[in-house]
């Protein structure tokens, strides 16, 4: 009878076993949707030309947006260091830094994006900022305002993970009516 008891115990775990070792395991992303063959394609091309700005604003932009900030990050610090001098792509790296909770990182980063940007605008109160060789619209100076300042107010409040922190959104909240504000006053 033990004997017996034994051998369906065994039967059992080695049906769980089975049952357990035998599934595949999930990948994050589906390999035969076209977004995936789309990013796997524009990192082949980033890769093979890692001077283009197109390739490196949009790779980044689709890492931020898969919840992936430590990709972007990667992503922009490999590129050909002039692409920094582009305000967007500056700012996408402060992005990638507050949604990795770097915060401090990302106002530093977001206050030169902003330089930046003022710069290419023709602003001379910045002349110790180069004039980048990539242009910058009014509208991305704004977007550009509005992220330093609720990056600021991370700072300032210690927010040290702003995904998780409720603080985060209050600081946007605040950066976008005071921007509303100043188009008012305008």
């Amino acid at each position: 009878m033990e004997v017996k008891v034994n051998l369906v115990l065994l039967g059992l775990l080695g049906i769980v076993w089975a049952s357990l070792s035998s599934a595949d395991p999930v990948a994050a992303l589906d390999p035969l949707s076209p977004a995936t063959q789309h990013l796997s394609a524009l990192e082949d091309e980033f890769a093979a030309d890692p001077s283009h700005i197109g390739h490196a604003r949009e790779l980044s932009r689709l890492y931020i947006e898969l919840g992936q900030p430590g990709l972007a990050i990667t992503t922009i610090r490999s590129a050909d260091p002039h692409l920094l001098e582009d305000p967007i792509l500056t700012d996408r790296l402060a992005t990638a830094y507050e949604l990795s909770g770097r915060v401090s990182d990302a106002v530093a980063t977001a206050d030169l994006a902003l330089a930046r940007c003022g710069r290419a605008l023709g602003d001379r109160d910045l002349a110790a900022t180069p004039v980048p060789r990539y242009g910058c619209a009014e509208s991305t100076y704004a977007q550009i305002d509005v992220h330093l300042h609720a990056l600021s107010y991370m700072a300032r409040w210690g927010v040290g993970e702003p995904s998780v922190d409720h603080r985060a959104v209050v600081a946007y909240e605040l950066a976008q009516r005071s921007a509303r504000v100043a188009i008012v006053v305008d």
